[in-house]
């Protein structure tokens, strides 16, 4: 009976550790993680079953390729690290308490029989507090409070203990180096300016975002009317196509046209599959950009676009473009910038060059008494502890020199640069003003050839009712509508993206798009 009882408890014991384990397991990180992605797995998994269908606009593309986008995420956290380093910065003109005590007890052997004894002790205790910091025009100041308790086995010594009290500033202030608030406040302008650049790169980051958000709009717009064009296509060819048989079977057309119709009807079909495959691949791409392939519930959804792209031609003025480029561009401002940076940079390198000649004044109070109370008391003008003086230094200068040239070589440097991306911003604007131009005359003479080859078409399609135009000629009327049906879609999609590439390159993406960034 003990035996069974003993391998039941062993039993009980094993089983509770099994299930510990597996406890302890399953709160693992790592298994968490896989676990946690298996739960996302099997949503996206669920999200492929069946056939969701999503209906947004440009404007809701826009804010989700905004909302959730990894790089704007890492972007976004630079202006923060910057403006974290101008509060640094600033503190160098924060003051400074500080405060120390100190204990010393000192016995050695008498030097001096008037002491009266072998040996002499003093016991000295020193409590000091006070605050220093610096001023924007580079005067450095020290407001210092001194206590001491001194006491001694010194028959010499009058007031024993004693207790000092000396209340104290001390002023430093450069006249060459360091002097003035430009030099002193250098680096929070520096930093402030490295601030405003990450502000407009992340700006700029925001803007390529959604001018890639609206162009893979409207791709998939394209996409999807080239595919509507494709079936049009089509359902003609198959249209002429059941013509043709009813009038082979009667023998009106020769087996040559029948099967010149049934190539062109199994022509467009490849067209219709291949548009297919366009409308899912610009499909992908419009959910890749608007971070919609990151949702499980979703990424496989089909899209329908609430907006239908209409041509209404935009009003583009050169000169009012330029303006705005050199106004709203963030590279343009980056390196405006860039240049205040090299100014500070040359007048640090230049500070460094000159003599340190410092003038150092400090006045205090003393105070001695048998307690502390009356050391404080005896604090009056009569008894004065003051000092004024200089000091001066010279540098060598080989370096500091060095580092001024090289300063003025890297600013003439950046002027250059600063010069050619002028020239290219003028040329780019210009360029895309141009196509803007171009775009839209493609736009008018697509429209009017579309109408004309949809009229001829009809003509023509009449013509060979009555057998006036032959199969041939009739598939070749049916292409050129469908070449320019594809042809005007092209043209305004193309126009639509011109607009959007002429906004990015003025720098009024976030403008036109009433887009604010905070």
């Amino acid at each position: 009976m003990a035996k069974k009882i003993t391998a039941a408890l062993i039993t009980l014991l094993a089983l509770s550790t099994f299930f510990k384990s597996i406890s302890l397991a399953a709160d693992d990180p790592s298994r968490r993680q896989i676990r946690g992605q298996e739960m996302g797995r099997d949503a996206r998994l669920a999200g492929a079953i069946g056939q969701r269908v999503l209906r947004i606009g440009l404007v809701d593309c826009i804010a989700y390729a905004l909302k959730n986008n990894s790089e704007i995420k890492i972007k976004r956290i630079d202006p923060k690290l910057k403006n974290d380093d101008v509060k640094i910065a600033k503190t160098v003109f924060e003051p400074d308490f500080n405060a120390e005590f100190s204990w010393h007890d000192n016995t050695v052997a008498s030097a001096n029989v008037l002491e009266g004894a072998d040996t002499f002790n003093s016991k000295d205790a020193n409590l000091n507090a006070g605050v220093s910091g610096k001023l924007p025009t580079g005067t450095r100041y020290a407001v210092d409070f001194y206590n001491q308790k001194y006491q001694s086995d010194s028959v010499f010594q009058e007031i024993n203990p004693y207790y000092a009290v000396e209340p104290k500033i001390t002023i430093t202030q450069p006249l060459f180096k360091n002097f003035g608030t430009v030099i002193n406040r250098a680096d929070i302008v520096l930093a402030k300016n490295y601030s405003l650049e990450s502000e407009e790169s992340f700006k700029d980051k925001v803007m390529d975002i959604i001018s890639r958000a609206k162009s893979a709009y409207y791709d998939y717009v394209f996409s999807l009317q080239a595919q509507a064009i494709a079936r049009a296509a089509l359902s003609r060819a198959q249209e002429l196509l059941a013509i043709n048989k009813a009038r082979y079977a009667k023998g009106l057309v020769s087996s040559v046209e029948l099967l010149e119709t049934e190539a062109a009807a199994s022509d467009k079909e490849k067209s219709v599959i291949f548009a297919e495959y366009e409308v899912a691949k610009t499909q992908d791409n419009l959910k890749l950009v608007t971070n919609l392939i990151d949702d499980p519930d979703v990424w496989n959804a089909r899209i329908e676009l609430l907006d239908k792209p209409d041509f209404s031609v935009e009003k583009v003025d050169l000169v009012e473009c330029l303006k705005n480029a050199f106004v709203y561009r963030p590279d343009y401002s980056i390196a405006k910038i860039d240049l205040k940076n090299r100014d500070i940079k040359i007048i640090q390198a230049k500070n460094n060059l000159f003599p340190q000649l410092d003038l150092i004044g400090s006045f205090g109070l003393n105070g001695l008494g048998e307690d502390y109370g009356a050391a404080i008391g005896k604090m009056n003008p009569d008894y004065q502890d003051w000092s004024a003086g200089f000091k001066f230094s010279i540098p060598w200068g080989g370096a500091d020199r060095a580092k001024l040239d090289q300063k003025k070589l890297e600013k003439a440097q950046a002027l250059m640069a600063f010069k050619k991306l002028e020239d290219d911003i003028i040329l780019e604007v210009r360029d895309k003003v141009r196509r803007m131009d171009t775009g839209y005359r493609q736009v008018l003479t697509s429209r009017i050839s579309r109408r004309k080859e949809a009229e001829n078409y009809s003509a023509q399609k009449e013509r060979y009712a009555v057998g006036q135009v032959s199969t041939h000629d009739l598939l070749d009327y049916q292409d050129n509508l469908s070449s320019a049906e594809l042809d005007y879609v092209r043209s305004v999609i193309a126009y639509k993206i011109s607009l959007i590439n002429l906004e990015k390159s003025e720098g009024m993406t976030l403008v036109k798009n009433d887009i604010k960034l905070e």
